[in-house]
């Protein structure tokens, strides 16, 4: 089956359907060492914040903590 139509990356930009969701993820060599913790910022495409939240969450299960911003990221005009 070849596609009519492909909607990439700078569409989903365009029409604000990107967010950027920071979380902390735990980070440790081997059992006896100290957790210590990495940001990562993780690019979703969805239609909301709740929902991109939610697909991180899943993603990455064991996160510590996350935030995002209230709007999606967009490209320049």
């Amino acid at each position: 089956m070849k596609p009519d139509m492909i909607v990439g990356w700078e569409q989903h930009l365009k029409n604000g359907n990107v967010w950027r969701i920071e979380i902390q993820l735990p980070m440790q060599d081997s059992p006896e060492d100290q957790k210590n913790w990495v940001d990562v910022a993780v690019d979703v495409v969805a239609p909301t914040r709740d929902l991109a939240c939610y697909i991180v969450s899943t993603m990455y299960p064991d996160y510590d903590s996350m935030c995002s911003n209230d709007e999606p990221i967009r490209t320049s005009p």
